[in-house]
């Protein structure tokens, strides 16, 4: 058996509509922007945004305030396609 070598090119979304559908189905996503590790989480529809380490800095949001919320002044839908995604969880 071959051991499976991370690429972080091969966890990224393709598409803005595909980062949706991934957090729509309850999947959960961890990602690096500017030097920090963030995940989402999702639960019925709702979601909670977390630093690692720190804690959640946002709870409880619909998925069109999930990409609307700022990170370090840049909203998540603009820039989860060229974030650095360290984890994908189905």
């Amino acid at each position: 058996m071959k051991n499976y070598e991370y690429k972080p090119d091969d966890h990224k979304f393709e598409t803005l509509g595909e980062f949706k559908i991934y957090l729509s189905c309850g999947a959960n996503v961890g990602f690096e922007y500017n030097g920090i590790e963030y995940g989402i989480e999702g639960h019925n529809n709702n979601f909670d945004i977390w630093i690692y380490d720190k804690g959640d800095i946002a709870n409880n949001l619909t998925l069109e305030e999930v990409l609307d919320y700022k990170l370090d002044g840049v909203q998540i839908r603009d820039l989860i396609l060229s974030a650095e995604i360290t984890e994908r969880i189905m």
